[in-house]
């Protein structure tokens, strides 16, 4: 046999082959190029859309104007609080349990826990119309201003669960600061309102250890790692 049928014949038997290859580590680079495509924040869900609360319901951020968002690293200082104690390093802060509003400075913070029904309920029992979203409602001197549905996916069901809330002065504006939280083990649910009842802020965290700094200018918040965002809020007017 002469030497160029052998020349065509390696390549029949491995160039091909090797085609083959080049191929796939060409579309898993593509493929990889993909995923890894960032994406702007999408407005966000009814807290109680997904009542098995999916990642979309975790994860979903909503920033007014006024919000610049940039992520930081940083050194992680935890001094292990309480698990309600989140925002125990903010100057005016506090707890509402369910049984009675809580006065907040010149806000008044209301937390209407959702009674949720065993599992062995007849679906045709009356009681299945209960609400099974938590609420909270916010009024400011006597004039009403927030109501926010909290899906269970962030307080979780127990009885003994609380919400915790702090004003934020930053300039002349007042802002309320409210977080939901089924302990470490549940995502944390956390939303900034104006002074009057206007959305700022609301995300959905993973659940875990996070730090809430109050700041003159906004918030940071910080996982374990020293990883998280620090939020700019600028005046309204």
């Amino acid at each position: 046999m002469s030497l160029q049928p052998k020349r065509y014949t390696a390549f029949c038997q491995h160039g091909r082959a090797a085609s083959l290859h080049a191929l796939v580590a060409l579309s898993l680079i593509l493929g990889l190029s993909a995923c890894s495509t960032t994406t702007m924040p999408a407005p966000p869900a009814q807290a109680g859309a997904s009542m098995e609360g999916g990642v979309d319901t975790v994860l979903t951020e909503y920033r007014s104007n006024q919000v610049e968002v940039t992520l930081v690293r940083q050194q992680y200082v935890w001094r292990l609080p309480d698990a309600n104690q989140h925002l125990a390093q903010f100057a005016h802060h506090i707890q509402v349990d369910g049984t009675v509003p809580a006065r907040l400075q010149e806000f008044v913070v209301t937390y209407s826990k959702a009674q949720h029904l065993p599992r062995n309920t007849p679906a045709d029992s009356a009681s299945m119309s209960a609400s099974l979203l938590d609420q909270v409602q916010i009024s400011r001197n006597g004039r009403f201003m927030v109501s926010e549905s909290i899906s269970p996916v962030f307080t979780g069901k127990q009885s003994y669960r609380r919400l915790e809330a702090a004003s934020l002065k930053v300039g002349n504006d007042t802002y309320v600061l409210t977080v939901a939280n089924g302990f470490l083990h549940r995502p944390m649910w956390l939303a900034i309102f104006a002074a009057d009842g206007n959305p700022v802020y609301r995300i959905g965290l993973p659940h875990g250890h996070w730090q809430l700094t109050e700041h003159a200018d906004g918030i940071s918040i910080v996982d374990t790692s020293g990883s998280g965002r620090r939020l700019l809020i600028r005046p309204e007017h």
